[in-house]
């Protein structure tokens, strides 16, 4: 196959005239332009080409023949047919991935001279939408750390490209030592604070998420039965709260999914829904106690919001005498605190769902993989933070058995 440059004399007398580049085999031909102009005077008849072999133009010609002289040589090396079309067509894709990722590079290029706070304010404008309201709240508090960090240590106006781990490092350690927050909280922080930096192609391979191992509350069945027989009927709202809290209880629903309830989903004796958190589908039976309470509600639950839950539930369980005092164990600053505290001045309505979980095998006879189907949660996370401790139980019943046999025999 021959390579020739080709001037196509056309346009006004004086004025510049294209180049190409001529793919030459038998007789097939193709022409591709080589982005170049050149006045008739500069341009040498005799060896087809500029005549100053120094000039710009002759250095962006002679590259767009090197690029199409090394897609002649990949059709070669890929044993495909190698035509003034085929090799045309390599050159094109070669040069339209070549744009694509020059543009890509630009983009990137303008990025980082954006600066990091506001990147931030646009990506918490516009990237958010995706989570449910209340993790946005909790994503859009994160950011805010963050760039309140940025401006505290004189850098408000750093640019994406200065970004480095030593400064990510940094706002690690003023989250542990300057605000002091229980590694929960810090690791929330961390952990949204790095789908921010995933936007911007930040590496976050190395950012540590801080996690700490909560004491798990909830009702006895002691407790419970408490709960169910005091009598607050002389207050609206205790008795309300009584009630939204049993329902958590008897179900292991979120007060976010218990408020969705109605006629439609609680037939047959189930309910039937899809989970707000985490979009899995549950069909939870309604035993007795729950019915009674759907139905006294008209097959819903107790209007109350989970403020006003949360703040009469704890004078409720006051009044049916849940006042064991209990040890709370939370790491904060990287110290590990223990307080004593009276149990009702900590329920909350998260504590209805747990005290579900944990009465189910007691109640019901249910495996931590049952009462995972049926509340749609993890398995991991049940056996982590419910039944990390199952040794006891397996034990008991490896003897128990044994035992049984020994009989037997």
């Amino acid at each position: 196959m021959k390579l020739r440059y080709l001037l196509k004399r056309r346009g006004p007398k004086g004025g510049t005239h294209p180049v190409y580049l001529a793919l030459y085999s038998g007789e097939f031909t193709e022409i591709i332009f080589t982005g170049q102009r050149i006045i008739l005077k500069d341009w040498s008849v005799q060896d087809r080409s500029p005549k100053d072999h120094s000039s710009d133009i002759f250095k962006a010609v002679e590259k767009v023949k090197a690029d199409v002289q090394k897609a002649m040589r990949r059709l070669e090396a890929d044993e495909k047919p190698l035509t003034p079309y085929t090799v045309k067509q390599v050159y094109s894709t070669n040069q339209d991935n070549k744009e694509a990722s020059q543009a890509q590079a630009d983009k990137k290029a303008k990025g980082d001279l954006m600066t990091v706070t506001k990147l931030a304010t646009r990506w918490v404008e516009n990237g958010i939408f995706r989570f449910r309201k209340s993790t946005q709240t909790q994503v859009k508090s994160s950011i805010t750390n963050f760039t309140n960090y940025l401006k505290i240590a004189g850098l408000a106006s750093l640019e994406r490209g200065k970004l480095t781990p030593e400064i990510i490092s940094g706002y690690e350690r003023y989250l542990l030592e300057k605000k002091k927050l229980a590694d929960s909280s810090h690791g929330k922080n961390m952990k949204q604070l790095r789908w921010f930096l995933n936007s911007l192609d930040f590496d976050t391979k190395n950012i540590k998420i801080r996690a700490s191992k909560k004491t798990i509350v909830s009702l006895t069945l002691d407790e419970l039965t408490k709960l169910e027989k005091v009598d607050v009927s002389d207050r609206v709202e205790y008795q309300k709260a009584k009630d939204l809290f049993l329902l958590g209880c008897y179900t292991g629903l979120r007060v976010s999914d218990l408020k969705r309830l109605n006629v439609t989903n609680t037939r047959n004796g189930f309910i039937t829904l899809k989970l707000l958190k985490n979009n899995k589908d549950v069909k939870i039976p309604i035993i007795a106690d729950a019915e009674r309470i759907l139905l006294k509600y008209e097959h819903g639950a107790p209007k109350l919001s989970e403020q006003a839950l949360n703040e009469s539930i704890k004078e409720v369980c006051k009044k049916a005498l849940i006042t064991e005092r209990i040890s709370i164990d939370t790491t904060k600053a990287g110290q590990r605190i223990s307080k004593t505290v009276p149990k009702h001045e900590i329920i909350t309505s998260h504590i209805a769902g747990k005290t579900f979980i944990t009465l189910a095998p007691e109640r019901w006879g249910l495996s931590p993989a049952e009462i995972a189907a049926i509340v749609g949660k993890d398995l991991k996370t049940l056996l982590g933070s419910y039944f990390n401790d199952q040794g006891e139980e397996a034990r008991r019943k490896i003897i128990q058995m044994d035992t049984t046999k020994l009989r037997i025999s």
